[in-house]
């Protein structure tokens, strides 16, 4: 009797223990919401110097796997001229330069492997190179990261602008994502999808600083062929907070939503079956999924990144970073459908101000061809002053940029350049020409066209 009770009273304690440890786990989680796996560590510190130490002149040659692992870092900001920017002929070159150096390291790491481990007769880089694998083990380890040389751009000039411009909307972001439950730090992830660049567009057809791809952002905001919210940096503040909390409500760990924000939530809940864990860190070094590639990989360990760049600017940038104003508005809901010229003149402000105040308008509603839809929240700036600062800023980055502002379009089955053409307010020999078509009857479903905004 007294060892069955000695070993009820030792399941009971045992069952103790490990609710006691369950609830530390939870209060842990709950203070600490994005926990720092030692296995991420390196490549958290490899984007920290992506974002606040190299420049966009300088280019780091590093396995693509094992972030702290870098061949050289190629330095061409002695070639910068205005704007610390290259022109065409230096770009080119610098071009050949990243793809000569990779070439170089592929055939040192394949050379090794061919030598078996021997160390008689390596030259000092190709034994440079091999204490960087000293730890690495297999016998096929160079073989392997022959195939994982990889370039990286430095992004500090842009990082640094990207803070000053997020320094403007933070306090509103801040209060929507507190709003919805969402951790504020999570404002940072602007940071990583785009560097706060109020213009951002990427080839695949992503917009805003919050990246949003349309498909997903037609789940919380308006896109269509006048009006497009992913443009709008509030507005899909908003976005991103809902879809972030509906991230972690499904994945229960704010690791995996935000590595869902670029992978998907069903390809993160896929990645913790397989793998066992919901470890971000043995997901991210074992996960071997088809899309799971570099990009969501790192993109936890560039949110940590980011969030420690934010926390030490001065640190990192040598000082505070101003920040850049944002027009301040408020929000008049349109009764009708309104053409531009029209509701400026109802506004009381000029067209460029309404334009520069409201970037979610497309070249459709800027060129007068698409009224504004009726019950659209016009923004309307707050003093005369919001407007003139909208204006001056929107222009200066255009200026900066040196570059046109696109939108882009996947195209349907049943569509051609001429019917694309007029729903942007453009040309088929324009979109043959940024596009490269030369055979506009060749045009594919799904293929994503660059539409030129201006």
């Amino acid at each position: 009797m007294r060892d069955r009770l000695r070993g009820r009273l030792g399941w009971v304690g045992s069952s103790v223990v490990l609710l006691a440890l369950l609830w530390a786990a939870a209060v842990g989680a709950a203070s600490n919401p994005f926990p720092r796996p030692p296995l991420l560590e390196p490549n958290v510190g490899f984007w920290r110097n992506i974002f606040a130490r190299y420049s966009r002149n300088q280019v780091v040659i590093h396995d693509d796997t094992h972030l702290g692992q870098v061949y050289t870092v190629l330095d061409f900001r002695s070639w910068a001229g205005k704007n610390d920017r290259l022109d065409a002929k230096h770009d080119r070159m610098r071009d050949d330069r990243v793809r000569a150096a990779r070439a170089h390291y592929v055939s040192i790491l394949k050379r090794l492997h061919a030598r078996g481990g021997r160390t008689e007769g390596l030259s000092s880089e190709e034994r440079r190179v091999q204490a960087l694998f000293v730890n690495v083990k297999g016998r096929d380890k160079y073989r392997l990261a022959a195939g994982r040389v990889r370039a990286q751009s430095g992004l500090r000039e842009s990082f640094r602008a990207g803070v000053a411009r997020m320094k403007g909307y933070e306090k509103e972001m801040v209060e929507i994502f507190r709003a919805r439950g969402v951790p504020p730090e999570l404002t940072r992830m602007a940071l990583v999808e785009s560097t706060f660049d109020l213009d951002a567009y990427s080839r695949v057809g992503a917009a805003g600083v919050w990246q949003f791809m349309p498909r997903t952002g037609r789940q919380y905001l308006r896109i269509d062929s006048a009006i497009d919210e992913r443009r709008d940096p509030l507005r899909a503040s908003r976005a991103a907070a809902e879809h972030l909390r509906r991230d972690h409500e499904a994945l229960d760990a704010w690791p995996l939503a935000i590595t869902a924000y670029n992978h998907g939530r069903g390809g993160i809940a896929r990645a913790v079956r397989t793998v066992g864990t919901s470890d971000m860190g043995e997901i991210a070094r074992r996960y071997e999924g088809r899309h799971f590639g570099f990009a969501s990989r790192n993109f936890y360990a560039e949110f940590l990144a980011a969030l420690d760049v934010t926390a030490n600017e001065e640190q990192y940038f040598g000082g505070r970073i101003p920040p850049i104003p944002a027009p301040k508005s408020r929000s008049r809901k349109l009764r009708k459908s309104t053409r531009l010229h029209q509701a400026a003149r109802d506004v009381g402000v000029t067209p460029e101000t309404l334009i520069a105040m409201n970037p979610a308008f497309l070249p459709r509603v800027i060129g007068g061809r698409s009224s504004i839809p009726r019950g659209y929240g016009l923004r309307v700036p707050l003093r005369p002053e919001d407007g003139r600062l909208a204006v001056a800023q929107a222009t200066a980055r255009r200026v900066e940029s040196g570059r046109p502002l696109y939108v882009f379009h996947e195209v349907r089955r049943g569509q051609t350049l001429g019917t694309i053409a007029r729903r942007y307010d453009t040309t088929v020999s324009t979109l043959q020409r940024v596009n490269g078509i030369r055979r506009p009857r060749s045009l594919q479903a799904g293929r994503v066209l660059k539409i030129p905004m201006g």
